[in-house]
């Protein structure tokens, strides 16, 4: 009873809850009068008196119609002719007609030419002919209800529990080594927000397209699992790099060049006794690696990727706990100022480890980078936020230093309603001044929504919170970007100085280049990751403020950091 109440509902929605149209194609009126009185109190009922009358209305209302009545012989067109027709168009093939005969031997020719029932002539059977034309709209609409539900409405691809089906029936069918492959469209989000909607359905329809023509060529079927997810199960192939570049190159040729950048996973020779919906988390593993990178736009999947999916969810499934038992350990690694005769200690900037207790020390890029992509980094950053305070507090109450303590704002905090609302209450909490507490801003971050970013980062300022930005030079931002960014330190990339100092002209001219834009901005510079003494006396020289690295110290925990403290008084 529920699943019919269930099935009705949906009827309802694709068809609506009016009476069901019923055309009727009859050249003698007192039949037509006989059907209509028959039928007008279950259907709203039209009438045609000939296969042309017929076909005009038709097209004009094909997408009401439930069901035609036909007679077979009439003039100017007949019901042949006229059923021919209605079922080699597409647009009126779905609509069940029943065919009006006393002659037997019209039935089997009708049935071939695509009839779905018949009503015997004379018309002397009200409850037969009504149970008829009921089983025949029923059939009609339960095989549409099924097709909406198997295909997908925007690029009539399989919907994605079908097309896991159908590669189930291709499994027991077709023989020999089978690919599942996922295609992805980088930064799709972006696209629609440029473009718009409507160019963005155009991209779906024409990478649907494309792919169509590939399965046909393959083998392969093709469904879509979600908005700019396609998924192909086809035959085994040999060269998946040149499938993706052929894939990039045709659907930007259809596009006119649109610039769409396609990226393709391949789990390939599928075991073909696990799942296909797990052959084809494989195969979206691929594809998810190859994200943002336009160098390679397809990757394989091997086992080292199943392994490292396990840890990931390990790791996301573990960091609650880890909070509560305060395995996340603040390290703080030093910055001295270079400005004197000699090096003094001027700030410090606070990095987070995972010190588990099942596990030990995890590090950092193992962690950071996965609760980044999952959302999950703004939790752990306040977590951050609030210990770096509680420890600064500590530290100003026993010693005396007017240094900030860096801690980094993720991307993903800037987006925060909650932001500003959070780090004030953190202050305010741990009675300290808004200068004790520096923000480090990666350079990345600002690469897209900058007026967003920058809004943020200003009210930031605004309340006397120094920004430093971290990470210069890996590439991203221009300089009109920086001009604008309201920043108060910059930090050069430990890139920079993975060559010997000073060896290398163009590097050089670079990090002179830098410093010198600083000064102009009237902003202290930071260099990050120095490791040795040629390089700290290279930056002094060339009017370098603070230098941060190996050299001077590794991020250590928070009490070998207060014997610096000490060390100063």
């Amino acid at each position: 009873m529920e699943s019919e109440l269930r099935r009705n509902r949906r009827m309802e929605a694709l068809f609506g809850n009016d009476k069901r149209q019923i055309l009727i194609v009859e050249d003698e009126e007192i039949n037509r009068m006989i059907l209509g009185n028959m039928l007008e109190n279950q259907y709203a009922v039209s009438y045609a008196a000939d296969g042309e009358e017929a076909l005009e209305y038709i097209k004009e209302h094909h997408e009401s119609i439930s069901a035609v009545l036909l007679d077979l012989i009439m003039p100017k067109m007949d019901g042949f002719t006229l059923l021919r027709m209605l079922k080699d168009n597409p647009a009126t093939k779905r609509i069940p007609i029943l065919v009006m005969t006393g002659q037997k031997e019209a039935e089997v020719p009708s049935l071939l030419e695509g009839a779905n029932d018949f009503i015997a002539k004379p018309y002397d059977m009200p409850e037969v002919i009504r149970a008829r034309i009921s089983n025949a709209i029923r059939l009609s609409e339960d095989r549409r209800l099924i097709e909406t539900a198997e295909r997908d409405a925007l690029t009539g691809l399989y919907a994605r529990d079908f097309f896991y089906q159908y590669c189930e029936q291709m499994d027991r069918n077709v023989q020999g080594e089978k690919d599942a492959v996922a295609i992805d469209i980088d930064h799709f989000k972006l696209v629609n927000g440029l473009y718009g909607k409507e160019f963005g359905d155009k991209v779906l329809i024409t990478i649907a397209e494309t792919l169509l023509d590939v399965a046909d060529h393959n083998g392969g079927i093709v469904g879509r699992a979600n908005a700019d997810t396609f998924l192909l199960y086809q035959p085994h192939q040999d060269d998946y790099g040149s499938f993706a570049a052929y894939l990039n190159k045709e659907v930007n040729s259809r596009l006119e060049n649109a610039h769409i950048h396609l990226r393709v996973g391949v789990y390939e020779c599928v075991d073909q006794n696990i799942a296909v919906i797990s052959r084809f988390d494989r195969a979206r593993i691929a594809c998810d690696r190859a994200k943002d990178n336009y160098s390679l736009s397809f990757e394989r999947y091997d086992e080292s990727f199943h392994k490292q999916q396990l840890e990931s969810q390990k790791y996301i499934a573990a960091m609650d706990d880890a909070m509560k038992e305060q395995e996340f350990v603040i390290y703080y690694q030093p910055k001295y100022d270079m400005t004197g005769d000699a090096p003094k200690l001027g700030g410090a900037e606070a990095l987070v480890r995972w010190n588990s207790k099942s596990e030990g020390l995890i590090s950092p890029g193992k962690f950071i980078p996965l609760f980044e992509q999952n959302g999950l980094i703004y939790r752990l950053d306040l977590y951050i936020w609030n210990e770096v305070a509680r420890q600064v507090k500590e530290w100003k109450q026993k010693y005396r230093f007017d240094f900030p303590v860096s801690v980094n704002v993720s991307r993903i905090d800037l987006f925060s309603p909650h932001l500003l609302q959070e780090i004030l209450g953190i202050i305010s909490r741990n009675d300290l001044s808004y200068r004790d507490i520096a923000l480090e801003i990666t350079e990345s971050a600002c690469a897209t929504d900058t007026e967003t970013v920058l809004a943020v980062v200003r009210s930031l300022r605004d309340y006397g919170f120094e920004i430093e930005m971290d990470d210069f030079g890996s590439g991203y931002s221009s300089l009109n970007m920086l001009s604008k960014m309201p920043i108060n330190v910059l930090k050069m990339d430990m890139k920079f100085f993975q060559r010997s100092a000073g060896n290398d002209e163009l590097m050089d001219a670079m990090v002179r280049l830098i410093i010198d834009f600083a000064k102009v901005m009237k902003v202290p510079v930071v260099a990050e990751g120095v490791e040795d003494k040629e390089q700290a006396d290279y930056l002094k020289e060339i009017g370098c403020n603070m230098i941060q690295g190996y050299y001077f110290g590794r991020p250590m925990p928070a009490e070998d950091f207060e014997k610096l403290l000490k060390g100063m008084d």
